[in-house]
C-alpha cells in the first residue's frame, strides 16, 4: 500500500540511572507517497510479496508504531532496546552496543572474526523467528552488538505485517540481512551461504519459498550487476545467496 508521510528523526544520546541511553525524536517530515507506490507496484508486478514497503509516518504516528513494536518484540523475547519512556514525539530507549556495521569494519581482513559475527546475527534472527517475531530491517547498521557479543536489533519505526504475511515478513528479514551482509562476503560468497542455508533448513517452509521467489525473480540481475563495480556485485552475490540458501 502506499505509504504515508515520511518522518524527520534525530537521535542523540542521553544518561538513564546511571547508564548510556538514547533519545529518538519523531517530527513531521516530507511526503514519499509516490515513490512508495511506484515501489508497491513494482513489487506487486514482479511478484515480489515479500518486498512490499510498509507505510512510513511520522511524527507521533511514527512513534507510536515503534513504541507498539518494541513492545511487541519483547514480549516474543526478541533482543531489542529497552524502552524507558516515552511522550508525544520522543522515545527513551536503552542502549544495547555499536552497531554490526561498525564492529564488520572493525574486523576488516579478518574472516574468523566477520564469520562470528554474521552467524551470531542469524542465530538471533532465526531464534527471534521461531518465536513468532519478524524485525522489518535487520540490515547491518540497524543490528547492534555489545562488548560480549550479544546480538539487538534497532529500528521498527514500520511494521511489514501491515501489506503481508508473517511468513512473507520473516522472508523479509533474510532477503534484507543478505543484502546488506554481502559486501562482508565480497570474495566468498559460499560463506555466507552456507550459513544462511543452516538458518533456511530451520525455518518453516513457506518462510524459504517466499524468500526464494525473491531471488528467483530478481536472477536476471545478477550477470548485468556484476559488471558494475562493488556494490552491485554484492547485491548480485546477495540475490545468488538467497536463491542458493534457501533451496
Amino acid at each position: 500500500m502506499p505509504g504515508e508521510d515520511d518522518f524527520v528523526m534525530s537521535v542523540r544520546s542521553t544518561v538513564v540511572e546511571g547508564r548510556r541511553a538514547w533519545i529518538k525524536s519523531y517530527s513531521d517530515g516530507g511526503t514519499r507517497r509516490f515513490s512508495l507506490a511506484v515501489l508497491d507496484a513494482i513489487a506487486r508486478r514482479l511478484g515480489l510479496s515479500a518486498l512490499r514497503p510498509p507505510p512510513h509516518r511520522s511524527g507521533r504516528k511514527a512513534k507510536d508504531t515503534e513504541a507498539r513494536r518494541l513492545r511487541e518484540l519483547h514480549a516474543q523475547g526478541a533482543p531489542v532496546p529497552a524502552l524507558l519512556g516515552e511522550d508525544e514525539t520522543t522515545l527513551r530507549l536503552g542502549d544495547l552496543g555499536p552497531s554490526l556495521a561498525m564492529r564488520l569494519r572493525e574486523a576488516g581482513g579478518d574472516h574468523q572474526r566477520v564469520d562470528a559475527l554474521t552467524r551470531a546475527a542469524i542465530t538471533a534472527i532465526g531464534t527471534a523467528h521461531q518465536r513468532g517475531a519478524y524485525f522489518g530491517q535487520p540490515v547491518p547498521r540497524n543490528i547492534a552488538v555489545d562488548e560480549a557479543g550479544n546480538i539487538g536489533f534497532l529500528d521498527f519505526e514500520e511494521d511489514p505485517l501491515e501489506v503481508m504475511t508473517l511468513e512473507q515478513a520473516q522472508a523479509r528479514d533474510w532477503v534484507l540481512f543478505t543484502f546488506g551482509i554481502a559486501p562482508y562476503y565480497d570474495d566468498r560468497p559460499d560463506a555466507l551461504i552456507g550459513m544462511l542455508n543452516q538458518a533456511f533448513r530451520e525455518e518453516p517452509v513457506d518462510v524459504g519459498l517466499h524468500a526464494r521467489a525473491v531471488g528467483d525473480r530478481l536472477h536476471w540481475l545478477e550477470r548485468p550487476l556484476r559488471r558494475l563495480g562493488r556494490s552491485a556485485r554484492a547485491l548480485a552475490h546477495s540475490i545468488f545467496a538467497i536463491r542458493s540458501a534457501a533451496t
